[in-house]
């Protein structure tokens, strides 16, 4: 029990570590404007891009607005999404009844394409363990799951829920790490294989 918390505490303190910080010029740029927003054009182009500017969205008129109404802040291009295609094998860890250690085998089958992808995740001996129940149901058969990624963090959801079962993975060097809610936490951990090439 105690090895699954400091694991939880180490993924924890490793997803902290990579989340960034605001520069110094940043500061100074949000510390000299009173308000979050220039005006109510900037507000609604902050809304309708959603935080994610891609420069192909920004319209011409978008800058010359921007140029005229003095909007603040800059473009920080976002990281190139990595690609998580593949076959992924590991473990998976987690608190069971009476909080005692459950681990067994996982495994993830993903395709990807730009930001957005598809997979599946199977997890073998989940019933007794602190995991969705969507995925106890479907135990070793698999969840079948979309993703979007942003830089080296993606984000599942269960395809028929919906919302109901979302993961959180971060790709850590060649491994990818993840964590599931729950009612106690679970840490997923997993490898990708190298692509099979055909034999003849």
């Amino acid at each position: 029990m105690d090895s699954l918390r400091w694991w939880f505490l180490l993924l924890a303190a490793v997803l902290f570590s990579m989340s960034g910080c605001a520069s110094k010029d940043q500061w100074n740029a949000w510390t000299a404007h009173p308000s979050h927003y220039a005006s109510g054009n900037h507000w609604e182009f902050s809304q309708r891009t959603g935080g994610n500017i891609d420069p192909k969205i920004i319209s011409e008129a978008d800058r010359e607005v921007a140029m005229k109404e003095g909007w603040w802040g800059d473009l920080v291009p976002l990281a190139p999404p990595v690609d998580l295609t593949g076959n992924w094998v590991g473990t998976w860890k987690g608190l069971g009844i009476f909080d005692s250690l459950r681990q067994s085998d996982a495994r993830m089958t993903l395709l990807q394409d730009g930001t957005l992808g598809v997979g599946a995740l199977y997890m073998n001996d989940v019933i007794a363990a602190g995991v969705p129940w969507p995925v106890r149901y479907a135990g070793s058969n698999g969840v079948r799951l979309s993703y979007r990624v942003n830089g080296a963090d993606a984000v599942m959801r269960h395809l028929e829920s919906g919302s109901e079962v979302v993961l959180g993975f971060t790709l850590v060097g060649d491994r990818l790490v993840g964590t599931m809610p729950g009612g106690d936490p679970v840490v997923i951990t997993l490898t990708r294989l190298p692509p099979q090439t055909a034999s003849r």
